[in-house]
């Protein structure tokens, strides 16, 4: 009881050491990552902001200002962001020849600058193609390479909280330029072109954040600093066949997700449009608040442990939004303070939920696979290891999209959320026979 009383004292509280413990053992879960890290995390924000506010508006643009069809811009939007994957896997290999990440990092910034400063002006398709083409290539130059520095400047027992970190940070930051583009295109009268000219202006502070970032590699030797062929077969025998059942688990897993863009869809049979809009939000959300606490559990508690954690949220997930249709939806509350018409039930907070925790699973687990392939395959082909990966997701993602979409369309909604937890489910199976068993227990280095 005296503790209790101590406690409840201001001034006994304040010179406490078990206080000072707590609030110093709080603290130091972010004071712990590198300061570089900081860096890229500012990069990814800004970045993610500019993507955000140009991709809000660009399907509105192509359709009512340049007078394209929706066939020619689902066209488009496939045939550039499997330019984004391809680049990927050839700046990763480039990357660990040349020991050059930063480098490609700031070749990725100015290509990405140079289209987005040449979108404002397109006119037809074929301009607006070789905008967002040449965008995509800055960022398939970008991806790989920053996933390998991440794990070249942390420690491994910080790893999965450092991917976690990076990952909510530009969340925030597509969130930010979401809010930014609808705030402008009510200032500037709808005006597309504006809008793209402001989101230059991110990419140009991003440039500059990652000039602080310094590539010292933390835990490489002498020997890996030296610059030699990554490519030999003393090196490739990394990738070897525990690399590749873990791959093997990471696309059984990726086939359950398919585009979050039809969950709105989804929603709007429970509420109006306005309240369905909101369910993307939802799902940003998720990944804030989930990817950076799963990290630190992770690098506690043992990665393999979390890669299960995040494949049941999955199942959980598919589960609310298969359940929706069965919840009342005759009890409901309105937000007022939102406006009369922001009308929730028990049907839509379902929704609500199981987008949530897609969200945060979404971008808790792609930073647990690529900590566990940093430490799998040797130092210099971890950016080759992290594209391998990236394409695969790529390939598995564009799979389930259009089985998922087809489903949808011919049996659907409920089918394409049981054809996700068939996937969900054979993933947790898998997990523990392909996962090796040392990233089921606590990380102790």
């Amino acid at each position: 009881m005296g503790d209790s009383i101590k406690c409840r004292n201001n001034q006994s509280s304040d010179n406490s050491p078990e206080t000072s413990h707590c609030f110093s053992g709080f603290f130091s879960v972010f004071t712990q990552i590198p300061k570089g890290i900081f860096a890229i995390s500012l990069f990814g924000l800004f970045l993610g902001m500019s993507t955000t506010m140009v991709y809000s508006q660009l399907s509105l643009f192509l359709k009512n200002d340049l007078g394209l069809t929706v066939s020619q811009i689902a066209n488009l939007d496939g045939i550039v962001e499997s330019v984004a994957f391809i680049t990927r896997i050839f700046s990763g290999p480039i990357s660990d020849f040349f020991r050059e990440r930063k480098l490609l990092l700031m070749i990725g910034c100015v290509v990405t600058l140079g289209a987005r400063s040449f979108l404002p002006i397109v006119q037809g398709f074929f301009g607006a193609f070789g905008a967002q083409f040449f965008e995509r290539i800055g960022n398939g130059l970008q991806a790989t390479p920053r996933d390998a520095l991440i794990a070249d400047l942390t420690p491994r027992h910080l790893r999965c909280r450092t991917f976690g970190f990076t990952r909510s940070v530009k969340t925030i930051g597509g969130l930010l330029g979401g809010v930014i583009a609808v705030t402008l295109m009510g200032y500037f009268s709808g005006n597309f072109r504006t809008i793209f000219q402001l989101a230059i202006v991110p990419i140009v502070l991003a440039a500059i954040c990652l000039t602080f970032v310094k590539t010292k590699k933390i835990g490489a030797t002498k020997e890996e600093l030296q610059r030699e062929n990554p490519f030999k077969r003393k090196y490739l025998r990394s990738l070897d066949f525990p690399f590749w059942k873990l791959m093997i688990l990471a696309m059984v897993f990726q086939l359950g997700h398919f585009t979050e863009h039809l969950f709105p869809i989804y929603m709007e049979q429970f509420v109006n449009v306005r309240v369905a809009s909101t369910v993307g939000t939802i799902v940003n959300l998720g990944q804030i608040c989930l990817a950076f606490t799963i990290g630190v559990l992770a690098d506690r508690f043992g990665k393999g442990r979390f890669i299960r954690a995040c494949i049941a949220l999955m199942i959980v997930s598919n589960l609310l939004f298969i359940l929706a249709p069965y919840l009342p939806q005759t009890l409901s509350v309105a937000l007022t303070w939102f406006g009369d018409d922001f009308v929730l039930n028990f049907a839509a907070c379902s929704v609500y939920l199981g987008a949530f925790l897609w969200g945060g699973q979404l971008a808790a687990v792609e930073g647990l696979f690529i900590s566990i392939i940093s430490e799998q395959v040797v130092f210099r082909l971890r950016a080759t290891a992290i594209g391998i990966y990236s394409l695969l997701l790529g390939i598995g993602y564009w799979m389930a999209s259009n089985l998922g979409g087809t489903i949808w369309e011919f049996m659907g909604a409920a089918y394409t959320f049981y054809y996700s937890l068939f996937f969900c489910c054979c993933s947790f199976i898998l997990s523990f026979i392909l996962l090796p068993r040392k990233y089921n227990c606590s990380q102790v280095y």
